[in-house]
């Protein structure tokens, strides 16, 4: 008789406390039920559509020049567009330094690698070692010889496609420029002897001048910096001084160059490959009649191939592999210098637009493919076509399918020495620019 009162007691208790819980929902007000709804649908959906977030090293043969400057401010910018972590080291012209970067990133615990090798024998231990430590990586204007590139990745998953321009078609513009221009001698100053990245542009600069235009290459000068440009550019120019123009196999020896002949006294045309911020005001005054730009968009290309694969979707070429692809540099002169400095050199802008860069992206852009990028590579970073993109109606949405745009300012890099790389988030400061 006792447990039967405490049975209807505890189910009397229970029963109050049900009616308790219905009444207080009811007296909630609407707008307080509203917020709560929208609350938790909010948090839902950031849980669904928030893209991972990377910490992405890259580096650079060396810091403090436009050329290589350049080169990092455009794969910041792209990992900012992409709202991801950057962690930039300079190689400081050395091919030891350039393998322990890799070694340092892979320590710090990147989750990928946007790597350029411009010491050859460093891409099969920088390869292996990524291979080792399962770290994805892709390759962005120095990519390493053809041969040891294609042995070296053929049976690395890990790898996600190289990006470079063509420096023997950068070297070939040159050449066809200055005989066009109708010069029949030039002398030649650039790097180190040796150096492939030189060398295909002097084969390039060699074709069109020589073999196709009739000219002749009379001398030149191979520096270990462009630190030595100007005594070097002076002994040169003092042995030719009735040369009928100057070829400079990067834009950094323009400078020292012109200081020559102002010494002197010599006015002779310069051409340059790998127009950066140094040379575009000697465009502009005719001091140098043309040079070679783009030579640089190659490196948040090779980015979005990587952050692709780290997303689980690689981009294949037609075969099943991991893509190499080439883009053509275009030829700069006072005709078009005007649009090449407001695309590349106008503070707060960037050549490849954010809305470019996100339609490589799979988590942007749900159709991605091969063709995206072969079709951006192929026509679509001509100087033309850059300017055009950056034309106010040009603008186009993300697709319908895209996840949601992540914070795009840029993130703060820090230069690797032996130590790990330090980071910063990706909305801690503005981008770099150009100089």
């Amino acid at each position: 008789m006792k447990k039967c009162r405490i049975s209807k007691i505890a189910l009397l208790a229970a029963f109050v406390l049900a009616l308790t819980t219905v009444l207080a929902a009811c007296d909630r007000k609407p707008e307080q039920k509203q917020e709560q709804k929208q609350e938790e649908s909010r948090s839902d959906a950031d849980t669904a559509a928030a893209p991972p977030s990377y910490l992405i090293g890259f580096n650079t043969w060396g810091a403090g020049s436009p050329v290589f400057d350049d080169m990092a401010v455009e794969i910041e910018y792209t990992l900012a567009t992409y709202g991801l972590k950057g962690s930039r080291a300079s190689d400081e012209h050395l091919a030891d330094k350039e393998l322990q970067n890799m070694q340092n990133f892979i320590s710090a615990g990147v989750d990928g690698i946007v790597m350029q090798i411009t010491a050859d024998p460093v891409l099969p231990q920088a390869a292996k070692a990524c291979l080792d430590s399962r770290i994805p990586f892709a390759m962005g204007i120095f990519i390493g010889d053809d041969a040891d590139r294609a042995t070296v990745t053929a049976d690395n998953p890990y790898y996600a496609g190289a990006v470079s321009a063509d420096l023997y078609h950068d070297g070939y513009l040159m050449g066809k420029a200055a005989a066009e221009d109708g010069h029949k001698t030039a002398v030649l100053i650039g790097g180190n002897v040796g150096d492939n990245h030189f060398e295909q542009r002097i084969a390039g600069f060699r074709q069109a001048f020589v073999t196709e235009g009739g000219g002749e290459i009379i001398d030149e000068a191979r520096c270990t910096s462009p630190a030595e440009g100007q005594e070097k550019a002076t002994a040169l120019l003092s042995a030719h001084r009735d040369v009928g123009a100057i070829y400079a196999m990067v834009g950094v020896y323009v400078p020292g160059s012109i200081n020559a002949m102002d010494i002197l006294g010599l006015n002779i045309p310069v051409y340059a490959s790998n127009a950066n911020a140094d040379i575009v005001d000697y465009i502009k005054n005719g001091r140098v009649s043309a040079g070679g730009g783009g030579n640089d968009l190659p490196a948040g290309v090779a980015a979005a191939l990587l952050i692709n694969r780290l997303d689980g979707h690689p981009i294949l070429d037609e075969n099943g592999k991991a893509p190499d692809l080439k883009i053509n540099p275009f030829l700069v002169n006072k005709d078009n210098v005007d649009d090449y400095i407001a695309t590349f050199y106008t503070p707060g802008t960037h050549p490849i637009t954010e809305d470019v860069l996100k339609s490589l992206l799979w988590r942007f852009n749900k159709d991605v493919s091969y063709k995206t990028f072969t079709e951006l590579t192929g026509s679509g970073l001509t100087l033309e076509a850059i300017v055009a993109k950056h034309a106010p109606d040009s603008a186009a949405p993300t697709p319908d399918s895209a996840a949601p745009e992540s914070d795009s300012a840029a993130p703060e890099t820090q230069e690797s020495d032996s130590a790990a790389p330090e980071t910063q988030e990706p909305d801690s400061a503005a981008p770099g620019t150009r100089e």
